[in-house]
């Protein structure tokens, strides 16, 4: 196959896309491409040998509008895909921070933020119907939650008849989830802040005094905690603009919470939130800006700092100030802030001060063809390649036989150990187990990137001695007289590994076979480990000794 680039052949895409479809090849590939100088048009384009992370995203991040800009159906179709990922897969009542699923929560608020100027009426109906569920359902990490709730605002304030379902969107969460009422006070404050007809803005603070009052006497620490602050907020705002119903209606209230928020540990508390960079320096309209959206507040939401796509390298991309929005903030009152905890940092113990470090090493898992093959059928080739590799190189290596284990949770563990550390062949005693539901579950489709087979329990003597005969030393993984300590034994290059059944072990008429028997060294009381936990620290030692030296 050949392709046409800018008028120029590209004779390398063929032996390029072998390349690529070898397990671990990507740095192969590269050099490949590389050592082909000019003859590839490639080459000639590749700007330095390598491209950022946050370069990537900015250079989709450019493509993604020029495309907006020439159809308006793309923003809406885009919106409702990245919805619908959600929904299937990004989901989840709790996640860890700079976790894979967090980085991509982000990276998909971002690029809403970034498309929202370009959405229809309708499109925002549905797109504030999955902000009000997310926000019922899930515990968000602070980066995710912000930019929601600024989302979230900036939806309500284009849209103000949608202001009166919000209202009941709040009363939703008291039942669904008492800790959303946090972000929906957030919300109420900023629209406050924001509405720019006098008469509008008064009519919604006093309706926001009226509903989040309750809530400072409520038991959830961290909503009576944002009820109160937002309260003082909604009450210098009503002094500022001399809103003379709200500042006479409200005048014992505003006395009460004074003396509340007097007290010792709330002063504390109080003033940690008050100077967050969310509650007393972001402005949701001025604020609206790519320096924002991908620097300001990865960076003040406390995300590892490979998140952050700095204003530069947004220019370099050809990302620049348009219609919608802006490039860089007009001031500099983000940039001076510094991270601080959103709920973290709020405590309930006077003592206690909660310390917050910006992280470098964080969790990154990564399946890098389960985003490069985008069907069922081009992952199906790519396992079978796959194996066909693994089939071919099977001549020497690792033979793990399970025949004798009959609990499915443990073959799936093993089978999934063993693709992780590159075993050979997987023997098992009944492929019908690769069906089993509790298989699945433990191996996470291991099975189809490794080379499994069957050999009944019955036929072990026979498929034993064969192997034997081709060289095979077969080592039993059991507790006897003659035994060697595993941290002792060097494995062959050839090397069968027998692990017995879960309750009996090795059977003793295929004792006689083995070349040697292995032995985990204990110092409990118990004497077995579970056959899993066995066959996996069998598999490591042989991958320390031959694969990983």
């Amino acid at each position: 196959m050949q392709s046409k680039i800018f008028g120029s052949y590209t004779p390398c895409v063929e032996h390029v896309v072998k390349l690529s479809n070898i397990f671990g090849a990507e740095n192969d590939t590269c050099t490949y491409i590389r050592s082909l100088e000019e003859d590839t048009v490639l080459n000639g384009i590749r700007r330095k040998p390598c491209i950022s992370d946050g370069e990537v995203r900015a250079r989709a991040l450019q493509i993604l509008l020029d495309l907006c800009s020439v159809r308006q159906d793309i923003p809406i179709q885009i919106v409702e895909m990245l919805l619908q990922k959600d929904k299937c897969q990004l989901q989840k009542a709790r996640y860890f921070s700079d976790s894979h699923h967090h980085r991509l929560k982000n990276r998909l608020m971002q690029v809403l933020l970034v498309l929202e100027p370009y959405l229809s009426y309708d499109a925002d109906l549905k797109l504030a119907s999955w902000l009000y569920e997310s926000l019922h359902k899930e515990n968000h990490q602070p980066s995710v939650r912000h930019q929601q709730e600024w989302l979230l605002v900036t939806i309500l304030f284009r849209h103000r008849k949608l202001i009166d379902d919000m209202w009941l969107k709040l009363k939703e969460a008291c039942e669904k989830r008492t800790g959303s009422l946090c972000s929906f006070t957030a919300v109420v404050m900023f629209l406050a802040q924001i509405l720019d007809d006098k008469l509008d803005k008064e009519n919604f603070v006093d309706k926001s005094m009226s509903e989040i009052f309750p809530f400072c006497m409520g038991q959830h620490f961290s909503v009576r905690l944002y009820a109160q602050v937002a309260l003082k907020k909604l009450w210098d705002l009503s002094r500022k603009h001399n809103f003379s119903k709200v500042l006479q209606k409200y005048q014992v209230m505003q006395s009460c919470l004074e003396v509340s928020l007097s007290q010792a540990n709330a002063v504390k508390n109080v003033h940690k939130l008050v100077n967050d960079f969310w509650f007393g320096v972001f402005h949701p309209v001025q604020h609206y800006t790519f320096e924002t959206i991908f620097y300001d507040l990865p960076r003040l939401s406390s995300i590892c700092s490979d998140e952050w796509i700095a204003v530069e390298t947004l220019k370099e991309c050809g990302l620049d100030s348009n219609n919608t929005i802006l490039l860089e903030n007009a001031d500099k009152s983000l940039k001076n802030c510094e991270s601080i905890s959103s709920n973290s940092g709020l405590s309930d113990q006077p003592e206690e001060d909660c310390v917050i470090e910006e992280m470098n090493n964080v969790q990154k898992k990564v399946i890098p063809w389960k985003y490069m093959l985008h069907d069922a059928d081009s992952l199906s080739v790519f396992s079978e390649t796959m194996l066909q590799d693994k089939k071919a190189v099977a001549q020497e290596g690792l033979i793990v036989i399970a025949s004798l284990i009959d609990r499915a949770p443990n073959l799936g563990g093993l089978c999934r150990t063993c693709e992780v550390f590159g075993v050979a062949q997987y023997v098992i005693g009944n492929l019908k187990y690769l069906e089993d539901k509790q298989f699945q579950n433990l191996s996470v489709s291991a099975e189809r990137w490794l080379n499994v087979i069957e050999v009944k329990s019955v036929l072990l003597p026979h498929y034993l001695l064969e192997m034997k005969r081709h060289g095979y030393i077969v080592i039993g993984a059991e507790q006897t007289s003659n035994s060697v300590k595993l941290n002792e034994f060097n494995f062959p290059k050839k090397s069968l590994v027998l692990l017995g059944n879960e309750k009996e072990g090795i059977p003793a008429n295929l004792l006689p076979i083995m070349d040697t028997c292995v032995e985990i060294p204990q110092l409990g009381v118990i004497r077995s480990l579970n056959v899993h936990v066995t066959g996996a620290m069998f598999i490591w030692e042989y991958s320390r000794q031959w694969s990983l030296r």
